[in-house]
């Protein structure tokens, strides 16, 4: 469920970011039956009877197990602290209920597999699939990660590995889906005197949750409808429908949003999807009682529900409803002989980490503040995340395939975790580079929202006040690199304590609205009002890292693992070598008050990584070039671009050219008026950049300086055609400006083809000297290493 996309997101960071193996307790394992169980070793199990005589039904729930079958724990403070307490204490617990309450049954409501932990996916999920079968798991239903593969997978190679029936009772189509259990998504069975039946149900967002070819032929009902009417079919006494005197639901589904829209023929259900755990008795729909509990995620929890069948009125009533944490539980002892599975699976996986994926031609490096301390500096675009960002764009494409304006992807620098080396890209390398196991997700913003999103990546009030996002390719971002230094000053203030973020939140938000000049998206400037479809993993959709922006629409979380993504993508042959064209670039232009001559600053036009500064694709110079009255071109000047790195800034690679411009320079009337003695008609030379590459490749700048000519010139006598009335004059602050004395335009022109200028959509911003900002001076922090 949507709503606690934001926990699920924080659990699974906290759970992944910080994996340490702790080591098992020593054991022999003892296959195909129970170990004895240490008396102190479970917690919370007991067996329960009922002092009425009635038959007692105790039911164990896990959900969204995803394959976490080993034991993982940090060191805190001298203590080992248990984050995921792995299949082995999962059996034990199972075990020792067993041994108190006989007929105990093991139940799921799906997610068991699929969107899996490496241990487990890696290996097909062969392993989870193997210790589930081991336990005993007595019925489950089938989870949206059990539909990754297709509806065919899930009812030919899962439902034949698994020994217990999945059901999906909403989900018609697949005849032999529809076969599991009893048909049409339930199972019987008995318990004493009493008949337990079990419907199993799956979200009805499960289109939205996976690629459309998997349900093909298939068709997804509403679950809660569909689990009622199943439910009241199993007691109208009408034989032939198979009766029941207990019904449970295994819903895929939100169990607190849901559980009270269950009838008065549902008993118990255990609920799922959201990975956030619940326990409760509610009020169904009828005025019924129903005994709801969701084991949370990763079998940290293990369900508990109890329940009492009256024998002479058939009456049912709950006894117990709660969640055990099996992160406090020292049930250690194997059982069922789990230990060698999860050891074997462990083994397994590392000789399946060494399968090459793809051979890479160059690496994907990320930011770095000196060469010796890579992905230290998340403040600079990186080849790493732009990778990542472009395979979540073509994940959409080929997966999803939004009908929008426009689709990009989006990846934050700090779940990129290594580097991509060059040469062979092997399973367990590409984990490492994302280990975080997020899932992929997707959300609508308008052209605006977008905007706002880029801006966010400045955060001045906190411990990292620049995270640099990866874009996908089809994204340009060109940076008022003025507003960029006003918000570092600001950073300055705050980190040494002269002001405090408070002091400065007008000013930071004034400037973080100047700091994105302009985005081009798919070679067109991004209009305020367009739809964009954005892809990234369910930690940035949910606002992490501070972009908050992202929280405004509702994502679409598919449960497919980002690194799977970015492991198929990187299988492309197109993605062999790095892309060097920096996709965020920082400008600044000033102009003499008499016109005529300007200069022009661009920064960040190199990636940080050593090898990157120096391959033949590297931006190695900029040129300068302008129309002639007579049709023709000048190259005004060129500058060597300074690859210096710029540390904890995304400034690397820059270049200043000083623009004067000559007196047959082709001219039009200025864009739209910004300032006292500029009028639409003074004359404009509009200047085009282009980078040169060092083997002597090109390419061009999408934005073009607007630079008033000297006052004898005019536009009467150019051989340029006038500025279209698409220009658009963006609204600021006159007086500032006019402090400055700075006659200063920069307009962003769509220079991707041979031709110089194109005046169409343009786009024209001004600029104010960066001399004029009240004492806010360029600062350069000292190295951050943590991460």
């Amino acid at each position: 469920m949507r709503p606690h996309l934001v926990s699920r997101a924080a659990v699974s960071l906290t759970a992944l970011a910080l994996v340490v193996f702790a080591p098992s307790a020593a054991a022999t394992p003892v296959v195909g039956s129970a170990a004895a169980v240490p008396a102190d070793g479970p917690v919370g199990i007991s067996a329960r009877a009922d002092s009425d005589g009635g038959t007692v039904i105790n039911l164990l729930g896990i959900t969204d197990f995803g394959g976490h079958i080993e034991r993982v724990s940090t060191q805190s403070e001298g203590t080992q602290v248990v984050s995921e307490p792995g299949a082995v204490t999962l059996a034990c617990e199972v075990a020792a209920a067993r041994e108190a309450q006989p007929d105990t049954l093991l139940v799921s409501a799906g997610d068991n597999v699929g969107g899996s932990a490496y241990v487990s996916s890696v290996l097909d999920d062969q392993p989870t699939i193997d210790i589930l079968g081991a336990i005993g798991l007595d019925v489950t239903a089938a989870g949206n990660h059990e539909f990754d593969r297709g509806v065919s997978d899930l009812s030919s190679r899962l439902a034949g590995a698994f020994d217990a029936p999945i059901l999906a009772a909403n989900v018609t189509g697949d005849a032999a889906l529809s076969a599991q259990g009893d048909g049409d998504g339930v199972w019987t069975t008995e318990v004493g005197d009493v008949t337990v039946a079990f419907v199993g149900v799956v979200t009805d967002e499960l289109p939205s949750l996976v690629a459309k070819q998997a349900l093909e032929g298939v068709s997804v009902a509403n679950a809660v409808e569909v689990a009622n009417a199943r439910a009241a079919a199993l007691k109208d006494g009408k034989a032939d429908n198979g009766e029941a005197d207990v019904v449970v639901v295994l819903a895929h589904e939100d169990a607190d949003v849901y559980g009270p829209q269950f009838n008065g023929s549902v008993d118990a259900v255990v609920g799922g999807h959201t990975h956030a755990p619940y326990a409760a008795t509610v009020t169904g729909k009828d005025g019924n009682r129903i005994a709801i509990v969701q084991p949370g995620q990763y079998g940290n929890s293990l369900g508990n529900i109890t329940l009492s069948v009256d024998p002479d009125t058939g009456s049912v009533s709950v006894l117990q409803v709660k969640n055990i944490d099996l992160t406090a539980s020292t049930c250690t002892t194997d059982a069922y002989g789990v230990q060698a599975i999860v050891d074997q699976a462990v083994a397994d996986s590392r000789e399946a980490g060494a399968r090459v994926l793809a051979t890479l031609d160059t690496g994907f490096y990320r930011g770095t503040n000196d060469g010796s301390d890579p992905g230290a500096n998340r403040s600079t675009e990186s080849t790493a995340a732009d990778v990542i960002a472009d395979s979540y764009r073509a994940w959409l494409t080929t997966d999803i395939q939004p009908e929008v304006d426009h689709y990009i992807g989006l990846m934050n620098p700090g779940g990129v975790r290594a580097d991509y080396l060059p040469g062979e890209l092997t399973e367990g390398e590409a984990y490492t580079v994302q280990p975080f196991g997020n899932e992929m997700g997707y959300a609508t913003y308008s052209g605006a929202q977008v905007k706002d999103i880029l801006a966010q990546q400045w955060q001045p009030g906190t411990s990292r006040p620049l995270l640099m996002l990866g874009v996908s390719g089809n994204v340009q971002v060109y940076i008022d690199q003025d507003a960029a230094e006003e918000l570092e000053g600001y950073w300055s203030r705050i980190s040494a304590g002269t002001q405090s973020a408070a002091d400065l939140t007008d000013a930071i938000e004034a400037a973080r609205g100047r700091v994105i000049r302009s985005v081009y998206v798919d070679d067109a400037e991004l209009a305020d009002d367009a739809e964009v479809v954005v892809a990234s993993n369910s930690f940035m959709l949910s606002g992490g890292d501070g972009f908050t922006i992202l929280r405004e629409s509702t994502p679409v979380s598919t449960g497919v693992l980002d690194r799977a993504v970015t492991a198929q993508y990187v299988q492309t042959a197109s993605t062999a070598s790095a892309d060097l064209a920096k996709r965020q670039i920082g400008v600044d232009l000033d102009t003499d008050s008499a016109g005529g001559t300007a200069t022009v600053r661009l920064t960040g036009l190199n990636f940080t990584a050593a090898s990157e500064r120096s391959a033949p694709g590297a931006a190695q110079e900029v040129t300068a070039t302008v129309a002639l009255a007579d049709g023709g071109t000048q190259q005004l000047t060129s500058a060597v671009i300074d690859t210096t790195i710029t540390a904890d800034l995304p400034e690397t690679g820059t270049a200043t050219l000083r623009l004067a411009l000559p007196d047959d320079v082709a001219t039009s009337p200025c864009p739209t008026p910004t300032r006292a003695g500029v009028t639409a008609q003074t004359a404009c030379a509009v200047v085009s950049f282009t980078l040169v590459n060092r083997d002597g490749s090109t390419r061009s700048i999408d934005l073009a300086a607007h630079v008033p000519a000297a006052a004898a010139a005019s536009p009467a006598d150019s051989a340029m055609p006038p500025v279209s009335d698409q220009v658009i004059a963006v609204p600021g602050d006159d007086d500032a400006l006019a402090e400055t004395g700075v006659p200063a335009f920069l307009g962003s022109v769509g220079v991707m083809s041979a031709t110089l200028l194109v005046a169409g959509g343009t786009a024209c911003y001004r600029v104010v000297r960066r001399a004029s900002r009240a004492g806010v001076v360029p600062y350069r922090r000292s190295h951050e290493t943590t991460h």
